[in-house]
């Protein structure tokens, strides 16, 4: 009895000792996956942005172009960010709308600059698509949406146009799913916070987008960005717990 005791004993060490051995492993750097994953989403960035810029005209006037490359490397420095990775786009269209894209792509529609009253309501749409890119979220909508083989063929220049632009569709105008949506919600009110920005703006921001609903404009937005009031009361919540001055 006390030998089968002894044995179980040595069984149940020696597989919690594995266990350990196995949690301090670094799989990702051993067989490239987390290098596999960025060349993805690299190679991705580029056949999309190829794919949308060649139907878009984008602004190229320093005066539209640097108050929002200023605010990207000023909420990206202030929280540990490269501002450098992520490459900003301006493009000419009315619809209210900004979104990421693969390879750290962001893309600002005028619509929206035209849109908001102060800067910080374009800061909070920015901080919250720069939350998207640092968080994965782009790429996981599209394996979930489309899948990934189809991803990893469409890097490959294996699947046509129409595919390209379904998954172009995916990415400008459908939601993310709500847990994603808040997560990045949250962190642009950390970012923002960090960037000496006042976070509030983006509640009243969607506030506003959600009074002007049926605007044809606005629609865009509401349709990618469902649960407005939601938003704006976990996002001021945030605040509050934060910096309670500032939803004063």
């Amino acid at each position: 009895m006390k030998k089968l005791i002894v044995l179980l004993l040595f069984i149940v060490l020696a597989f919690g000792g594995c266990i350990y051995v196995i949690s301090l492993f670094n799989w990702k750097k051993t067989f490239g996956i987390e290098k596999v994953t960025t060349d993805l989403d690299q190679k991705l960035g580029d056949v999309f942005w190829e794919s949308y810029s060649a139907d878009m005209v984008e602004v190229k006037d320093d005066k539209v172009i640097l108050p929002i490359i200023k605010m990207v490397d000023q909420l990206c420095t202030t929280n540990g960010i490269k501002s450098a990775s992520i490459k900003v786009h301006v493009v000419s269209n009315k619809e209210i709308n900004a979104f990421a894209m693969p390879g750290r792509h962001l893309v600002v529609h005028t619509g929206l600059i035209q849109f908001a009253d102060h800067q910080d309501e374009i800061a909070g749409v920015v901080a919250h698509e720069i939350a998207h890119i640092e968080s994965g979220h782009v790429v996981k909508k599209l394996g979930k949406e489309i899948g990934l083989s189809i991803l990893m063929n469409l890097t490959l220049g294996d699947i046509g146009g129409e595919v390209v632009r379904n998954a172009l569709s995916t990415i400008t105008s459908t939601a993310y799913d709500r847990s994603l949506e808040k997560e990045a919600d949250l962190k642009a009110v950390d970012y923002m916070i960090a960037a000496k920005m006042n976070p509030t703006y983006l509640a009243s921001f969607l506030e506003k987008l959600d009074k002007q609903s049926q605007t044809p404009e606005v629609l865009q937005w509401v349709s990618t960005h469902p649960d407005s009031k939601e938003r704006v009361s976990y996002i001021n919540q945030k605040v509050k717990s934060i910096s309670p001055k500032a939803v004063e």
